[in-house]
């Protein structure tokens, strides 16, 4: 099993200036994942085309290990934007945490491509060289 990275998410949002965004991410950052499915939830209606908000919404799911749902969030946030770099960093960690070390190396090459070695490909190329992948 993979570590879990040390980022969570992206620095800024366009959300950012959003209370109830920064309420979940908050929750996020004190691993209080049930608050923040509840957050992100009630949020997803009105941000249904915010890949930040489906993102958070996988990550809070991979992190309760409740991965089918986890994963059709991340799917949901590429939908919005394929290179939304958290969403492949983060569901290249669903990818390991679920065996699939070929599609997580592909996330990763993804990232070079996009960001070069950013701290996303810096984050899943740890998480895989921690899981014994690379």
């Amino acid at each position: 099993m993979a570590a879990p990275a040390h980022a969570v998410g992206p620095e800024t949002s366009t959300l950012d200036q959003d209370p109830d965004y920064r309420d979940g991410v908050a929750a996020i950052k004190t691993s209080d994942y049930e608050q923040a499915l509840v957050i992100f939830h009630r949020l997803q209606p009105e941000r249904a085309a915010a890949p930040e908000v489906a993102n958070w919404l996988g990550y809070a799911y991979r992190k309760l290990k409740r991965y089918p749902e986890s994963k059709r969030w991340y799917d949901q946030a590429l939908l919005l934007d394929p290179s939304y770099l958290p969403a492949l960093e983060y569901q290249g960690e669903w990818f390991i945490e679920t065996g699939d070390a070929a599609s997580a190396r592909a996330n990763l090459a993804k990232l070079e491509r996009l960001c070069g070695q950013c701290h996303e490909w810096r984050d899943l190329a740890e998480s895989l060289q921690k899981a014994g992948l690379r």
